[in-house]
């Protein structure tokens, strides 16, 4: 069977395509080879397998999924409307469905495509004599990892989906219409198990040009976060069909995740890994965490690796996506102002809630924050490359606008100019010289420490170690910068929701997980806001929230059909038996 040759159409759209594939790993195109020489050459295979890699998606689009939640929001639709106004529906997936305007291959088709060329690997692989039989073990731990990963990321949004683990041909479409949606735990049960496979099978560390790779250690990260979700509210309570959640309650569920959590942990500082403590600044060094990608950077346990623009694989433009308005960005993605104000102040090492009546006019809102909030966010006042940010509008003695700062929409170009008065800064080289379109290398991390230390402490609350949900909490806060959490009960849930919410900000955490704890409608399903700073003659400044006032946001809608996605109209004309998630 000639492989670079077949596109399978079939209802989930399988298909194996190996035309103009690069590998980001070790460079060696694989392009225009038959099927049968891959499974004859050890070296094929390798590129192969590196072409998984490829294939993997990440988060960097013109509008990012962060927009499509409470975190962001853009200065165009790109889909996201479809999401924050609920008309979400089996024609029309908006943003959910893959990226608009900027590749990040995360679309249904795509991923079953890459899952079914998982398959045919193992299909194919024992076939090949391998000089080193660990090596052979090691690409089949790797794609074993891949399967799983790109197979969660359907699940995650649709739920239990047919599990596949065989290849198609075009003569295979009646085999295909009979395949039915397997049951959410079905697919949580195959995921792990696959994963324990794959943690044997790997080493916790590569080196050299071996860095990126899946490990061990990402396996047991990936297990983690799989039971998480599975001990979750979204898939508990009331669950409506088996397809989507348990249908039985079973509160060992959370130990399950807990002491997956903490394996993966132990495994993870075991092997050499760490958080990433290189700068003594704490705002400096969490900004660190998301440009290094050099193997020196011990938290990362599994990314979507890039290169540079000039060696053509650079994973997005994001610089040049959301950079600010006065310097030649485009200012996507910007932070909305009810994020902002989830940023803790802090004086005399106490920390609490931001308020405005602690801030009246002639005082800065953006004194003594969590210092992550200085390494995520762009704010007016902010220094940014060559000068200070200027989201300010000038206004006169009545208050009435005149013009703007150059980073508003009276600088450089109105249409993309930052829609909340803040612009991202998280993830971007301050150093990129705009509209040179010449990137540095960005890798979108999918799995780092601090997020399986967060992972720990959630779960270990729910079984009712609090101690322990403490002590995993603020070793993330410790690095952060931030004074310990002591709080007990629903005060520290909430405090280990707040957490996931800073930490985690823009790295597709939080629109998943005020899914899977149930406060999309408090959280999702509401108005959301901008920040407009006036400056008076006199050189003085006001601050005034304001409901965002762009087709993207202002009163925003939650209906809870959303908590899942639904399986495609065009899938489901294909095979009746793909049974449709509630509400649609």
């Amino acid at each position: 069977m000639k492989l670079n040759k077949i596109a399978i159409a079939s209802v989930l759209v399988l298909g194996a395509t190996f035309s103009s594939c690069s590998d980001i790993l070790d460079k060696k195109p694989l392009t225009e080879i038959s099927g049968d020489a891959i499974w004859t050459d050890p070296s094929l295979v390798k590129s192969f397998v590196n072409s998984r890699y490829n294939q993997v998606g990440h988060g960097w689009t013109e509008a990012m999924l962060s927009s499509c939640c409470d975190e962001t929001s853009s200065p165009w639709d790109r889909g996201c409307n479809t999401v924050n106004f609920a008309t979400i529906s089996p024609t029309d997936l908006g943003r959910l469905n893959g990226g608009w305007y900027g590749w990040d291959n995360r679309s249904w088709t795509t991923k079953w495509t890459n899952i079914s060329n998982c398959n045919i690997f193992f299909e194919n692989v024992d076939k090949v004599s391998f000089a080193n039989a660990t090596e052979k073990e090691q690409l089949k731990g790797q794609v074993r990892f891949l399967r799983v990963f790109e197979f969660n990321d359907l699940v995650k949004r649709w739920g239990g989906l047919p599990i596949i683990t065989r290849s198609f041909t075009i003569n295979d479409v009646g085999i295909i219409r009979d395949y039915k949606r397997n049951t959410y735990k079905e697919c949580v049960d195959f995921m792990v198990s696959q994963l324990d496979s794959a943690a044997n099978e790997l080493p916790a560390t590569w080196s050299g040009d071996d860095y990126g790779r899946a490990t061990s250690v990402a396996a047991k990260a990936l297990k983690a976060k799989i039971l998480l979700y599975a001990a979750s509210p979204l898939m508990n309570d009331n669950v409506k069909m088996p397809e989507i959640g348990y249908t039985n309650p079973d509160p060992d569920r959370w130990k399950k995740a807990a002491d997956a959590a903490t394996d993966a942990l132990d495994a993870a500082l075991a092997a050499g890994y760490k958080l990433y403590q290189k700068d003594a600044d704490p705002s400096k060094n969490y900004q660190e965490i998301f440009l290094d990608n050099t193997s020196a950077n011990t938290e990362v346990l599994f990314a979507r690796m890039g290169t540079s623009s000039a060696e053509g694989d650079n994973l997005s433009a994001i610089e040049q996506y959301y950079g600010p308005n006065g310097y030649g960005g485009w200012g996507g993605s910007s932070p909305l102002e009810d994020f902002v104000e989830d940023y803790e102040v802090v004086k005399d090492g106490v920390a609490k809630k931001f308020d405005w009546k602690d801030f009246p006019e002639g005082t800065n809102p953006y004194e003594n924050r969590d210092p992550r909030f200085y390494a995520t966010v762009l704010y007016d006042g902010a220094k940014w490359a060559s000068r200070n940010l200027e989201t300010y509008f000038d206004v006169d003695a009545n208050g009435t606008i005149q013009g703007g700062g150059k980073d508003t929409r009276y600088g450089n170009d109105a249409w993309n100019s930052s829609p909340t008065g803040y612009n991202l800064k998280k993830f971007l080289f301050e150093d990129y010289q705009y509209n040179s379109w010449n990137f540095k290398a960005h890798n979108w991390i999918w799995l780092r420490l601090a997020d399986v230390y967060l992972m720990k402490a959630e779960a270990l609350y729910h079984t009712g170690d609090e101690d322990g949900a403490r002590e995993a909490l603020n070793a993330v806060r410790h690095r952060a910068g931030m004074p310990d959490v002591t709080a007990t009960g629903e005060a520290l849930l909430d405090a280990i929701k707040h957490e996931r919410r800073i930490e985690l900000a823009f790295e597709e955490d939080r629109f998943y997980d005020v899914r899977r704890w149930k406060d999309a409608p408090q959280t999702l399903g509401r108005t959301v806001h901008a920040i407009t700073i006036k400056k008076y003659p006199d050189g003085h400044k006001t601050y005034a929230k304001d409901a965002l006032r762009t087709s993207e946001g202002g009163d925003r809608k939650w209906d809870d059909k959303m908590y899942w996605l639904p399986i495609m109209k065009s899938e489901i004309d294909k095979n009746s038996n793909l049974v449709q998630n509630p509400g649609y």
